[in-house]
């Protein structure tokens, strides 16, 4: 038995974190030979593997010279040579499973191509399997065409919320879907003195504390929807204090709308997020998508309280009250008004309680090894019909 990870997306993020974490649980649990295969533009992702490659002696890396894009699969349909080159590779390695490691259905595709092609099984471990349409991709509802066979191509998957999973199914899946929950560190995520994290970060102690965590770019994780929602009531604007820690294409655009608006607000360079929330009265979230935020995972195990968009991770784990209407700052102004005006309260303890425990990184790890060694044991007959003979 063997197994093959595949990731050919040239950026580094939150998804390769989880899916090293996994690989390196993997390799931890099980003497089980381990392949890696990711692009050679990756160079922060390789430099990881290399590392986890030098404490696991049954761990091997090779990388390929092309990586993911935009219009990937409509790529993959004009490049067929580069699916019989790949299918060949993985007829000469024979993996038990081939783990395409996907942040949305379209990245690391040909993995599903390829396995499919040389008759070896594949699951697709995908966070965000929403569409290109719905995520506000150039072209996303033409896009959206040339990927819905992607969906019926992986033996399994593996996702992160009941909610991804539903995704799955209403975007045409119907292999097994296994739920692994991303995981935080539990140890680092925890409750501290309000006052001492903002004197550490020299934040106001007179006003409300409302932050948002995270990569500033306006079309995915719409922290302007976040400046308008707060600005357009007087007492919310007079008294609370925005924090948005994070760098991105939209950082000086920020800085302005909150200047232009006459708001109490800073933004903060990337540091320690352990500091930072148990310095907020609240963490938002106005996302259009996420998959389960690591963010909100890190501050409900603060003890924190989270708003966050009505969908996906948010909408699985968040009371009703801390949700939203997606795309919508007249919504978010009501919640973040119904917050404060319900004395700002704390979550939960059964909510810090269940994020502590089943979404700690021993319980993602103990999860995504024992999914994916379940997996590549599965005989042949316990696979989706259709699936061709696996090398083994």
């Amino acid at each position: 038995m063997s197994i093959l990870f595949y990731d050919d997306s040239p950026v580094f993020g939150g998804h390769e974190v989880m899916s090293l974490l996994g690989i390196d649980t993997v390799l931890r649990a099980s003497p089980t030979p381990v392949r890696v295969i990711l692009s050679s533009a990756n160079e922060k992702l390789r430099a990881k593997v290399t590392d986890l490659a030098a404490v696991h002696s049954h761990l091997s890396l090779e990388t390929v010279d092309y990586h993911s894009s935009k219009f990937e699969a409509i790529r993959n349909r004009l490049m067929p040579s580069r699916c019989t080159a790949l299918s060949k590779r993985l007829l000469e390695i024979k993996p038990s499973l081939v783990v395409a490691i996907q942040g949305n259905i379209e990245h690391s595709s040909l993995s599903l191509l390829a396995a499919r092609h040389a008759g070896i099984p594949s699951t697709s471990y995908i966070p965000v399997p929403h569409s290109n349409e719905e995520m506000g991709a150039r072209l996303g509802r033409f896009r959206d065409l040339f990927c819905t066979h992607l969906f019926r191509l992986p033996d399994s998957f593996i996702t992160i919320t009941d909610e991804m999973a539903r995704l799955l199914k209403s975007r045409g899946a119907t292999a097994p879907i296994h739920i692994v929950y991303n995981g935080v560190d539990t140890k680092r995520f925890q409750s501290s003195d309000p006052l001492a994290a903002r004197a550490a970060l020299d934040l106001p102690s007179d006003k409300i504390l409302i932050g948002a965590i995270g990569r500033i770019e306006f079309r995915q994780k719409q922290q302007d929807l976040l400046v308008r929602a707060l600005a357009a009531i007087p007492h919310l604007a007079s008294g609370c204090h925005l924090v948005f820690a994070g760098d991105g294409p939209d950082s000086d655009a920020l800085k302005s709308m909150i200047a232009a608006r006459g708001l109490s607000g800073r933004v903060l360079p990337w540091s320690d997020p352990a500091v930072l929330y148990p310095a907020l009265d609240a963490l938002v979230i106005p996302s259009r998508y996420e998959g389960l935020p690591l963010v909100m995972l890190e501050a409900i195990s603060c003890g924190t309280a989270v708003l966050g968009s009505d969908r996906d991770g948010m909408k699985d784990l968040l009371p009703a009250a801390w949700r939203f209407k997606p795309n919508d700052a007249a919504a978010l102004s009501m919640a973040l008004a119904d917050f404060i005006a319900q004395g700002r309260p704390a979550p939960a303890p059964d909510l810090v309680a269940k994020v502590r425990k089943s979404m700690s990184l021993e319980s993602f790890g103990k999860s995504f090894a024992d999914t994916v060694l379940t997996l590549a044991e599965a005989p042949l007959s316990h696979l989706p019909k259709g699936l061709g003979k696996p090398n083994t």
